[in-house]
């Protein structure tokens, strides 16, 4: 029989694998996605129809795996219109295609090394929108991780300036991807209340409708019918690439949730932070880049300013839990005045 420390070291394996998952996934959709921006299949513009064929072909597995995975059990999500073109899904498809277009965009425009600090003022505008819309307060720590992402943000731009590789454009970008990444993320969670925290259905849905939102931006920027009197049309490279691309923004989703599952909401966070500085070490090593000490600072600055917002938010968890044991203990009469008159449950 196998000792009893067998389970805990199973379960420890078991994290380590979804964490290197997340990671690999992750950093290899970055990677690719400024392969293929870069022109390295030629100088057609393809920001917008690479995000519209990664949409199509998320969906396309999500069909397909329900097909050829019937034996385990997985279904393809049934199609409500009610739900699909509900105000909450539509809301969000229409943030994932700004967020997916600018970020493209700022991919074609800036290094890999360069894209934890383009976009570092997601977390800005997540404490500004939760503030303003969900009536969060600010804390002092909030301020503060506020204040070291600006720096970090500033000094990281300086410093891409004297390198001689600022891109204006590229910085506009990440913002604008910052910003619509926030407000995704927020209706994100707002959606799945909506799917019933059904994360294959919010994939498989949220897939479809970028999908269609896509097509009118692809074809009005003249990139689909560019495509298809292009070369890439014969390039079996090309699409396999981009294929493959989409399987992982599917994959991004569905190992984000196992992250989450086998460890924490606030470890998930962690993991993205550990996983951007890893990116930027691999991309300066794999581009062959020489930066300053500065540089590094306005990178460890943003990665700082993020990891006080995940302390602020592991307080904040920690007294909502305590809170929320402490109202289940009151008889229920009291929980009614505790909670202003209305019941918990």
């Amino acid at each position: 029989m196998p000792d009893d420390g067998s389970h805990p070291r199973r379960h420890y394996w078991i994290i380590a694998g979804v964490v290197l998952m997340y990671w690999a996934v992750s950093i290899s959709m970055v990677f690719l996605n400024k392969f293929i921006l870069s022109g390295s299949f030629g100088d057609e513009e393809l920001t917008i129809f690479a995000a519209w064929y990664q949409s199509l072909s998320a969906a396309g597995f999500i069909v397909f795996i329900g097909f050829g995975g019937q034996k385990c059990k997985i279904k393809v999500p049934k199609v409500e219109p009610s739900l699909l073109y509900s105000r909450t899904m539509l809301l969000l498809s229409m943030s994932s295609v700004c967020s997916l277009t600018f970020n493209n965009l700022m991919l074609k425009h800036i290094g890999v090394a360069f894209y934890q600090v383009a976009r570092s003022f997601t977390i800005i505008f997540t404490i500004g929108l939760s503030a303003i819309y969900l009536k969060k307060g600010l804390t002092a720590r909030a301020v503060m991780s506020c204040f070291l992402v600006v720096c970090g943000f500033f000094i990281g731009i300086d410093q891409e300036d004297v390198s001689g590789t600022l891109s204006v454009m590229g910085v506009i970008y990440g913002l604008l991807s910052s910003l619509s990444a926030a407000v995704t993320g927020i209706l994100f969670k707002k959606a799945e209340t909506v799917l019933d925290r059904d994360s294959l259905k919010l994939a498989y849905y949220n897939n479809m409708n970028c999908m269609m939102l896509f097509l009118p931006l692809v074809i009005g920027s003249g990139q689909l019918v560019s495509v298809f009197k292009s070369q890439y049309i014969y390039s079996m490279n090309f699409w396999l690439v981009l294929t493959f691309t989409g399987g992982l923004s599917l994959c991004i989703g569905w190992v984000s949730a196992l992250q989450i599952k086998y460890t924490s909401p606030i470890a998930h966070h962690l993991s993205i932070n550990a996983k951007s500085v890893c990116q930027t070490v691999l991309a300066v090593l794999f581009y062959n880049e020489s930066k300053t000490l500065y540089w590094w600072l306005g990178n460890f600055l943003v990665v700082a300013g993020v990891l006080v917002y995940t302390f602020t938010r592991i307080l904040e968890d920690s007294k909502k839990s305590k809170d929320d044991v402490s109202s289940a203990d009151l008889p229920i009469t009291l929980q009614k005045q505790h909670t202003n008159g209305h019941f918990k449950v």
